[in-house]
């Protein structure tokens, strides 16, 4: 993750510093009017460099999952991206609102002369001005309302985030008026309105996306069945539906409304374009779904997606699955499709869940029944899971292969835990990560 960041924004500040230490050097000033006009320059490049990788990225391009590891990888990178982004922002702002401090401390007779400008730039310089600033405070308070999970519903901050392709956009009109002309004629200027002129079109296609009638496809509910606050859901796809592998996941909308869930299909593909969810009711839109599902009912997928699939070979490894909470359902998958393939390695599986009866733990101890090789342990009632219970089952002579779906801070444990008592090189952690917000 911090690789991708990294080369987002070293492509930009190479774009910055293609013009602005070699090509085109600003002109002479003193250095603090130099420094604020780069400065200002170099974060608003940036800033727009972020905001560009995070609009290609809300259009769920397949090419990122095989770089980046999954779908779910870069809906996080989409996430910090977002955040420095915003953060870049309040750099460039705090640039431009240094002005009245340096001319206090050094006077203004050392300023950078003005360039001339097309007459158009001088006509649209205001309304630049005053709608990259409000797009600004827009931004900050997305990044407030994202942080603040608990206290702001998903489905504000949802429709608040559909906004944010026109917020780009906004930025986009800032910066091409108020950049100085000359850069453009650079060969960072060419790089800088070829990368905007990308991230112009994937907004404008998420814009479109997000005011289309349908899903790329669409099926029927079959049936449903309420197991505890589980709800087993059961859909026959149309022809359009190409298959999944045991352990993606698909977003998922009724017919009709704009709000979208990720799940994780809980089935192996049996080629009959029937797929298989287990949602598990912890938000308004999941408890409230019992009641605006019915059989027969139209429901539409985007997917699938994900890169969190069983093992193809027995590689020699030490394989341990552990799952909490909703985070059982691509091990049910994986089961089923080992069980289709008539194969499964030796394995640990550990679900940790609240209590016994809990429904995913029950469909586990069906599903890891027809496994003789995979050994399930429960988690419940009092019986905690800890990382201890991953890290003996280490070997020395045999790489540790750990797979792990749950709570993030359930996973950073486990990581911790992994780095602080295991050599780096005899083990690996493959994990999901479902935080869309």
């Amino acid at each position: 993750m911090r690789r991708s960041i990294l080369l987002v924004l070293a492509s930009f500040f190479v774009i910055w510093a293609v013009e602005a230490l070699w090509l085109s050097p600003s002109p002479p000033g003193d250095l603090l009017w130099v420094m604020r006009q780069e400065g200002m320059l170099l974060t608003g490049i940036l800033a727009l460099g972020a905001m560009t990788a995070i609009m290609v990225l809300a259009l769920r391009p397949r090419w990122v999952e095989s770089p980046l590891g999954g779908m779910d990888k870069a809906y996080r990178l989409h996430k910090l991206l977002g955040i420095i982004a915003i953060a870049l922002s309040l750099a460039h702002w705090l640039a431009k609102q240094s002005k009245p401090l340096i001319a206090t401390a050094i006077g203004s007779t050392g300023r950078l002369a003005k360039v001339p400008v097309p007459e158009w730039v001088s006509l649209l310089k205001p309304y630049a001005k005053t709608l990259g600033e409000w797009t600004f405070y827009a931004l900050i308070l997305m990044l407030v309302i994202t942080l603040a999970r608990r206290a702001v519903p998903y489905k504000r901050w949802y429709w608040f985030h559909r906004f944010m392709p026109l917020a780009y956009l906004i930025l986009v009109f800032h910066g091409v008026v108020l950049t100085p002309p000359g850069y453009w004629s650079g060969v960072g200027g060419w790089l800088l309105a070829l990368t905007m002129a990308c991230g112009v079109v994937a907004a404008v296609m998420q814009l479109v996306r997000d005011m289309r009638s349908r899903y790329p496809h669409a099926g029927t509910v079959m049936s449903f069945t309420q197991l505890g606050d589980v709800l087993e859901v059961q859909c026959r796809m149309d022809d359009s539906w190409p298959g999944h592998a045991a352990g993606q996941f698909a977003f998922l909308r009724l017919a009709g409304e704009q709000e979208a869930h990720p799940f994780t299909l809980s089935d192996a593909d049996q080629q009959d374009h029937v797929v298989r969810f287990h949602i598990k009711q912890l938000g308004d839109w999941t408890r409230s779904l019992p009641e605006r599902l019915q059989p027969g009912i139209v429901v539409e997928l985007d997917g699938p997606y994900g890169r969190f699939v069983p093992p193809d070979h027995d590689d020699g490894a030490v394989h341990v699955w552990v799952g909490a909470g909703v985070g059982a359902t691509p091990f049910l998958s994986w089961l089923g499709q080992l069980h289709h393939d008539g194969h499964a390695p030796q394995a640990w599986l550990q679900y940790a869940c609240q209590h016994s009866a809990d429904p995913l733990a029950r469909a586990l101890e069906e599903a890891a029944a027809l496994h003789p090789d995979v050994h399930l342990h429960i988690f419940a009632d009092g019986h905690r899971w800890t990382p201890k219970e991953v890290l003996q089952r280490y070997q020395a002579d045999k790489p540790l292969r750990v797979w792990f779906c749950g709570p993030a801070a359930m996973g950073k444990q486990l990581e911790l835990a992994l780095k602080q008592s295991l050599p780096a090189a005899s083990w690996q952690l493959h994990r999901e990560h479902f935080e869309f917000r």
